[in-house]
């Protein structure tokens, strides 16, 4: 990566610490475990993911992040097939080399509103690695971009039902979401504040009209209302008409204006984080140059430290010590 650091202002500095990449995805396509990754299979908009059809395990994910600091990272469910236990998934996911640490947290899957539901919420939990489990809520008014079929799935009783037995079991959850989401998730949150709820890929401003990006800045300023609410800055360039930094900055810079550091964590989502083209490398750059302007240990609470804390991910276990200085934080 080039150094960008030498063009900088004195004040703005380039992080240079460790990462937590605090979400991405494996899957080995071999079993057919992934029906949507399958020839002819689909998820959400369509077409969208076709290029992700092929295997992508550790020894890719490595390739990707060479050079990055990356020194742990969390694994987000991937879809497994709801014809067979997502706890297959996490059992896979058990037989990978943990010696660098990568995959060291998983956030599992977990099909609400079904008899099985507490059951298998149960079953994850058993596994020390699971942190957190996830749920798609992303509705679009858009039939052809729209990734549930109908809106409002999270204020149906049958829905929430499982939210005493995450917050019981001390998980957090992960939500898929739309902008026009961002309401249903301010009511979820109030009504259960014992449960950190991580929004994922910055509420995915898929609208990127005027009107819509108007529109997601006062949906993102909504979400930060809510203190148990934390977002991902993840995905970023996949939304975007052009993944470039020009349009990146200034969605990354107003979530973490809006929530503060220490509710925000930077994030991957490869593979598909690089659908559009661009590499991990070049990712990682318009994170660090989007955040050079910030004191380092708000820069360390985005690239590490809120992942650590959100997904009990201790620093010592994985080789780090917090900077000296560092800011308050309103998690525990």
């Amino acid at each position: 990566m080039q150094n960008h650091n030498d063009s900088l202002p004195a004040a703005e500095q380039l992080y240079d610490g460790p990462i937590i990449d605090a979400h991405f995805h494996l899957w080995d396509l071999d079993g057919d475990h992934y029906p949507w990754l399958m020839p002819g299979g689909s998820f959400g908009p369509k077409g969208l993911f076709d290029s992700l059809k092929h295997d992508y395990v550790l020894a890719d994910y490595r390739k990707d992040i060479a050079g990055q600091n990356v020194v742990a990272s969390v694994h987000i469910e991937a879809l497994w097939d709801a014809a067979d236990s997502p706890v297959n998934e996490t059992r896979w996911l058990e037989t990978l080399d943990k010696s660098d640490q990568l995959a060291t947290r998983y956030v599992a899957g977990v099909p609400f509103e079904t008899p099985e539901t507490e059951r298998i919420l149960r079953e994850q939990a058993v596994f020390d690695r699971v942190v957190s489990v996830r749920q798609t809520i992303a509705w679009n008014p858009d039939p052809e971009k729209t990734m549930m079929p109908e809106p409002e799935i999270s204020r149906r009783a049958t829905w929430r039902s499982a939210l005493p037995v995450i917050e019981e079991l001390g998980l957090a959850l992960d939500l898929l979401i739309y902008p026009w989401q961002a309401d249903e998730v301010v009511e979820l949150a109030h009504a259960f504040p014992g449960v950190t709820i991580v929004v994922n890929h910055i509420a995915s401003p898929i609208d990127q009209s005027p009107q819509g990006l108007a529109d997601w800045r006062k949906d993102v300023v909504l979400l930060a209302t809510a203190p148990n609410v934390v977002m991902k800055v993840s995905s970023v360039h996949g939304y975007l008409p052009e993944p470039d930094f020009e349009h990146a900055a200034p969605l990354i810079r107003h979530v973490i204006d809006s929530f503060g550091a220490n509710r925000c964590m930077i994030a991957s989502d490869f593979p598909v984080g690089g659908i559009r083209g661009i590499t991990y490398a070049e990712a990682f750059d318009h994170y660090r140059r989007a955040t050079s302007h910030i004191v380092p240990a708000e820069q360390f609470e985005l690239f590490c430290g809120t992942a650590s804390r959100v997904y009990r991910i201790p620093l010592g276990e994985i080789g780090v010590s917090r900077p000296e200085a560092r800011i308050e934080t309103s998690m525990a």
